[in-house]
């Protein structure tokens, strides 16, 4: 595992000074001579109501600010917080709100790019990190919607039958290698190498979204692709 701060220290031009509210972290900082918002998350964070209402308090005061430099979401997510009360309180509409007001920086100009630093499981991670123009991953980062013992007791699929589907449909699969081979993650990137990474993301200014075809190229979701050309030429 590797410490937030540790990350900030390759990436930023200078010492970043990390305001934290539960576990919701946010900075202003330089990279390659550029201003940079930094939103996310500290290490291993479960994703409930409090945390996806700071992150879209943040946001708002972002687009408030009129500032149209781009955002660097920091994705450390353990999953999305398993308590009765957060699923009570509706935790699905805060994580739709969180998602909206993501949507709402990036028509305003804000060029979103997202780290997955440590880990990046399920609903938390929907909820802000697959929201990036440019999804980056560490090489040793954990990646999974659902690890595949949750997936055997929601499908009742025997588990080494999941072990072997995995092994050749990356849909089934955990891991940065087989989100990359879905469209999921735009790129593996090194640590020494980030900096330059985000820093050419940085200067780009299409906000296309890629992944489909991605996924179609790179031969892990093949269907995805034809089929939003197929509603498309419907419309």
């Amino acid at each position: 595992m590797i410490a937030l701060q540790d990350i900030l220290k390759q990436l930023c031009d200078e010492e970043v000074q990390l305001s934290e509210e539960n576990s919701v972290v946010f900075a202003q900082a330089t990279i390659a001579g550029k201003p940079i918002h930094i939103l996310g998350v500290k290490e291993a964070t479960f994703l409930g109501v409090e945390q996806a209402l700071l992150l879209a308090e943040k946001v708002i005061e972002i687009i408030e600010s009129k500032s149209t430099a781009p955002v660097l979401l920091m994705a450390d997510v353990a999953g999305q917080q398993l308590a009765m009360r957060d699923e009570w309180l509706g935790m699905q509409q805060y994580f739709g709100h969180l998602l909206e007001c993501l949507e709402c920086l990036r028509k305003q100009g804000n060029r979103l790019i997202s780290l997955v630093y440590n880990q990046a499981i399920g609903g938390g991670f929907i909820a802000f990190g697959l929201m990036g123009d440019t999804i980056l991953a560490l090489p040793n980062a954990a990646l999974a919607v659902m690890w595949l013992e949750g997936i055997s007791k929601v499908t009742k699929i025997e588990l080494n039958e999941l072990e072997e589907l995995s092994k050749t449909f990356p849909v089934f699969a955990p891991g940065v290698n087989n989100f990359y081979k879905l469209g999921g993650l735009h790129d593996i990137v090194e640590l020494a190498e980030l900096a330059k990474k985000i820093a050419d993301e940085m200067a780009k200014e299409d906000t296309i979204d890629n992944r489909a075809a991605l996924g179609n190229e790179r031969g892990g979701r093949k269907l995805a692709l034809p089929i939003i050309h197929e509603v498309m030429n419907y419309l």
